[in-house]
């Protein structure tokens, strides 16, 4: 960390970094004195739906940059990409068209058109779809659940046509065979615990050691593949440990979120998708009306796939892989913007320094996006975030946050905390249930 520095902001870019500068009295000065500048950061696995007030939640937070992993029927996303690009206030967005799937019939065409992934069957199917996709300018293409013939159809006409394919490891793809498809990135660190389970035969309660074990022997070989490949992973830690308290304990969970600030159509669900809300969430396990063996089994089955998620995080930094920061925000439980705060404490609870947790948050996940930000450095985009606490003494000081500079522009903790305001008091006034009980 650089000591009592001057940076020059000058048309939406740092133009100068230095203990002493010049500069005409038309400059706005900000007096950090006493404070801490950190470049914006990133969560590289976002999924932004219908609320616009989403983009608000991440720049309150520091979250500058995003990498959307989904796309809209209607180009929406696009579009909001178009009026950030033109000054909107908004994070830089990054959007992957899909995720793509393979599967057929009636029911799943009617899923698809209410946002599940789109489907795609042939390998010609595919590669029309990678090239429409690539002309209407999105960034990525999302691989979700292909079939074999369909995600090599999708990497290699994603080659031809220069535009990245990331997202899941598709079971009918499996590590060994993913190594070589030509994706570059994965959505999360989970598809990899997720594969070796299945490869190991499958994890019970009743082997959790054994399991934990094999994926500790194999977790240091599984690193060095991705390194070799230069394949990215992003992280998507804190939703995987919040998923046993959604389980077994959701009236409390919900307490410990941000939940006034969530979209209420999200939280409150429909009858044609879940929601948030006890009784209606996705990850609450109704095994709590059965045995209290099943109950049982079911937490330690929770427990050992945590535990499997930090050890093969582990692994990854240690061999050298490039991990980013990920949420999968708007998933239940994950609120946009907040959740990146909380996926960078999981991180560090998980062994990473702080350092390294900065790292997998702004220069690792701009290098990724090729995007002329993560660094406050001479000609980078000027996405900065001013704290009143060191984050390298303690990661939870990425929350203390004074000011955020986004594409230039300058909020101030008082308009942060207006644009708060607004999305509680937009959210209130558009709720069907009433949340009171769950607030703190």
């Amino acid at each position: 960390m650089l000591d009592s520095l001057t940076v020059l902001i000058k048309d939406n870019k740092i133009t100068q970094v230095a203990k002493e500068i010049s500069f005409p009295n038309e400059y706005n000065i900000i007096d950090g004195t006493g404070q801490y500048l950190i470049p914006g950061l990133v969560d590289t696995h976002a999924h932004l739906h219908r609320s616009k007030n989403d983009l608000l939640l991440y720049l309150a937070n520091g979250v500058t940059h995003i990498a959307n992993n989904n796309s809209e029927s209607d180009n929406l996303i696009l579009k909001w990409r178009k009026e950030a690009n033109e000054g909107a206030l908004s994070p830089k967005i990054y959007i992957a068209a899909g995720g793509m799937s393979s599967k057929k019939g009636l029911i799943q065409r009617i899923k698809t058109l209410f946002g599940d992934a789109i489907k795609y069957n042939t390998p010609t199917q595919a590669r029309r779809a990678v090239r429409k996709f690539k002309s209407q300018g999105y960034d990525a293409i999302k691989s979700y659940n292909p079939n074999t013939e369909v995600h090599f159809a999708l990497t290699d006409e994603a080659e031809k046509q220069g535009i990245p394919v990331i997202g899941h490891l598709p079971p009918s793809v499996g590590l060994e065979d993913f190594y070589n498809s030509g994706q570059s990135q994965l959505a999360h660190v989970e598809e990899i615990t997720k594969s070796t389970i299945k490869e190991f035969g499958g994890m019970w309660s009743d082997n959790s050691e054994e399991y934990l074990k094999y994926l500790k022997t194999n977790a240091d070989q599984i690193a060095i593949k991705l390194k070799e490949k230069n394949i990215v992973v992003s992280s998507t830690l804190w939703i995987i440990e919040s998923i046993p308290k959604q389980n077994f304990d959701i009236d409390n969970f919900l307490k410990t979120i941000e939940l006034e600030y969530q979209n209420p159509g999200q939280i409150e669900g429909s009858q044609l998708a879940k929601g948030w809300l006890p009784g209606n969430n996705s990850y609450e396990n109704m095994a709590i009306k059965n045995s209290a063996e099943q109950i049982k089994n079911h937490k330690l089955f929770w427990k050992t796939y945590v535990h499997a998620m930090h050890i093969m995080i582990k692994a990854l930094i240690k061999n050298g892989v490039t991990v980013t920061a990920g949420t999968d925000s708007n998933g239940p439980g994950v609120v946009a913007g907040f959740s990146l705060l909380d996926e960078l404490e999981s991180l560090n609870r998980c062994g990473l320094t702080e350092s390294q947790v900065l790292y997998a948050a702004t220069v690792a996940p701009a290098q990724w996006m090729q995007s002329n930000a993560g660094k406050v450095e001479i000609g980078r985009r000027a996405d900065l975030i001013l704290l009143t606490k060191n984050p390298l003494e303690d990661i939870k000081n990425t929350r203390t946050i004074n000011a955020v500079i986004t594409n230039g522009k300058y909020l101030d903790r008082i308009t942060l905390d207006k644009i708060l305001l607004s999305i509680r008091l937009a959210n209130n006034n558009s709720r069907k249930i009433n949340i009171d009980k769950f607030l703190n």
